[in-house]
């Protein structure tokens, strides 16, 4: 067992979400004024964010807005690296009862939010996952049915970050329903307009829209 197991916080469970983050102005060429950028217009709880349990029922208002960022870019004569930010995700974990809010701020294509999704799912004992980039880094651990995460500044020497521990029977099955609908979105996304930026790589299907 690690010594800040005994540190972390126990609570009931943690309410896994994957967004979409959006934007309503497209900056095209530095120093210039950005143009609008028209936002889809289901109800969401976040103005710039879309939670894929808003989205679900809302897949071509979500494509029409992607869909606009596409034609901008293509009108800029932008490669997709260039426009990368405009497709990029959000992995969260929150207890708002409890305050707890761990983020993964380096994760913005449902390919990595999903591998650490998959091992807190699974049933593997011990480090079940560990990653870290620039300043943050993430560890969970299943020992007896619990589950242990950290989330911590690896730079920060002794801090401890924040840590957790929760039964593990509590999130695993909040995290198949959150799995199937993102991977539901994310595949209507990539065939409706080609760029497989969701997912982390740059896939262009048949007659998609590109944008390299």
């Amino acid at each position: 067992m690690e010594s800040w197991f005994a540190d972390a916080r126990p609570i009931d469970s943690l309410e896994p979400e994957i967004a979409f983050h959006l934007r309503d102005e497209f900056h095209a060429v530095p120093d210039r004024p950005p143009e609008p950028l028209a936002l889809p217009e289901f109800p969401r709880a976040s103005r710039l964010l879309a939670r894929s349990s808003e989205a679900v029922g809302h897949e071509a208002e979500l494509a029409a807005y992607y869909g606009r960022v596409a034609a901008l870019a293509r009108q800029h004569a932008l490669k997709l690296h260039q426009v990368r930010q405009y497709f990029w995700m959000a992995l969260r974990l929150d207890n708002e009862e409890a305050g707890i809010h761990l983020s993964f701020p380096w994760y913005d294509a449902f390919s990595a939010m999903d591998h650490f999704l998959a091992a807190v799912a699974g049933n593997d004992q011990g480090m079940v996952y560990d990653d870290q980039d620039q300043g943050w880094a993430v560890e969970a651990w299943a020992h007896n049915g619990t589950l242990y995460i950290r989330q911590s500044n690896p730079d920060a020497g002794d801090e401890p970050g924040q840590a957790v521990a929760l039964p593990r029977v509590g999130l695993q099955p909040r995290i198949a329903p959150l799995r199937e609908r993102t991977s539901k979105l994310v595949a209507y996304l990539a065939k409706e307009l080609g760029p497989d930026a969701w997912l982390g790589g740059e896939v262009q299907p048949a007659g998609a829209l590109d944008l390299r």
